[in-house]
């Protein structure tokens, strides 16, 4: 197995020679093209002769991985890394390992692998991705040296001196020789006893943010998302459900230098995506009022209503029991308080006008002219008729006298002479709107 992960670092050091090389080749070709003399010329390829002797050398496999020991210590590679809570933030990463799983909480251990990621210099971040080879085992170069295996760089070694260096110096990248927190860094003082504390520095988990990430961009890009949604669009069968998130937040760590905050950061573009957990909002079910008889009556619409009238039957009982002869405002004010019961009556015939065309024919209970109100766009409607303006005018009239007696509870009674005058103002209502 660990033969595999020789051939890769092998091929990932050549990958990456080829790629300097290329661009070396860029720079000489473009520098090559503006020469205009002899001289230009010589001077040239000499530099380029002596740039691409120190490419060779400093690619030698050899000399590569000498050089990666030393800067190993320039990186952490990590599952909890500081920078996510400040991007200045020096405080230790954490290479978390047998955490601990509680089937509550979505966490770094409900991760059966968890992706690894790497804090630090950014030139060293090569380092990190050697570290991340993995063999066909699924064994990286990271887990081996975990147990002190050096068998993947043992072939390519001179001896075991340079063998030792290299497992000792990347070896560095696995942990912090003098752990500490940061001024930037979240920290909070648990007390234990009297003037003793804990001092707890909570970590941002890159590695749970990156499963999450690469979820949701399954759930939104991948081939098989992308066909079961055309299927779901189209109506027809489909073996794989349609996942979807929504009401996703999205925080950008790093601002426009991700590579700053960490290697996965970088590659999400500063990306981590946050899931809703605002908690459910209760939303009723419209339904049409088709078993009612009068729609003054409907459950729905005396809830609706409630608080309106009952401002108006405690205005109505203060001015009887101070014995108050009627006069302009009072009369204002009665009309204000008839006019918020109407419109809260509009608002709850607004939800019924709001159903499919054609709901009221179902209906052999509701009166003709409630039915008109509340289905307006059935076609089979007089478009001339005002007849049931009237109706309904009248409807409400007895109604909101009958309330308002209900509240009063027996300290006053109203009649004929205040359900014609409510009558007429809800008709007026209903002729404004119609």
């Amino acid at each position: 197995m660990s033969e595999s992960l020789t051939k890769d670092i092998q091929e990932f050091i050549e990958e990456r020679y080829q790629t300097k090389r290329d661009a070396l080749d860029k720079d000489y070709e473009k520098e090559q093209s503006k020469a205009t003399t002899a001289q230009d010329i010589e001077s040239i390829e000499a530099k380029f002769a002596d740039k691409r002797d120190k490419l060779r050398s400093d690619f030698d496999i050899h000399n590569w991985l000498d050089s990666a020991a030393k800067r190993a210590s320039q990186i952490s590679m990590a599952t909890h890394a500081v920078k996510f809570t400040h991007s200045s933030a020096k405080g230790t990463n954490v290479l978390a390992a047998d955490l601990g799983q509680d089937s509550r909480y979505l966490d770094t251990a409900v991760l059966k692998a968890p992706a690894i990621d790497a804090v630090g210099n950014a030139a060293a971040l090569d380092v990190a991705r050697l570290l991340q080879l993995t063999a066909t085992n699924g064994k990286s170069l990271l887990d081996f040296l975990k147990l002190d295996d050096a068998t993947p760089l043992k072939v390519l070694a001179k001896n075991d001196a340079q063998l030792n260096e290299w497992v000792i110096g990347l070896k560095a990248a696995l942990q912090d020789a003098t752990p500490s927190s940061h001024t930037l860094s979240k920290q909070v003082y648990f007390p234990i006893e009297d003037n003793e504390y804990h001092l707890l520095a909570p970590l941002y988990s890159s590695s749970l943010s990156q499963a999450i990430y690469q979820e949701i961009n399954h759930s939104r890009y991948s081939q098989e998302m992308v066909a079961a949604r055309e299927a779901r669009k189209k109506q027809i069968p489909h073996p794989e459900p349609v996942v979807a998130y929504p009401n996703l937040a999205v925080t950008i760590a790093g601002g426009s230098k991700p590579q700053n905050v960490s290697q996965l950061n970088s590659g999400r573009g500063g990306r981590n995506y946050l899931f809703s957990t605002r908690p459910p909002e209760w939303q009723s079910q419209l339904k049409a009022p088709l078993t009612s008889d009068n729609i003054f009556t409907h459950p729905e619409l005396r809830y609706t209503a409630r608080s309106a009238i009952k401002r108006l039957a405690n205005f109505l009982t203060r001015i009887n029991e101070q014995q108050l002869e009627s006069n302009l405002p009072i009369r204002n004010k009665v009309k204000q308080l008839v006019d918020e019961v109407i419109d809260e009556v509009f608002a709850k015939a607004s939800q019924w006008q709001s159903l499919p065309q054609g709901w009221s024919d179902e209906s052999s209970e509701l009166p003709i002219a409630q039915r008109r109100w509340l289905d307006p766009n059935n076609p089979k409607w007089d478009q001339y008729d005002d007849q049931w303006q009237q109706d309904i005018a009248k409807a409400f009239g007895g109604w909101l006298v009958a309330n308002v007696n209900h509240f009063a509870k027996d300290a006053f009674s109203l009649g004929l002479v205040e359900s014609n005058q409510w009558q007429e103002a809800f008709k007026q209502a209903l002729w404004e709107i119609s």
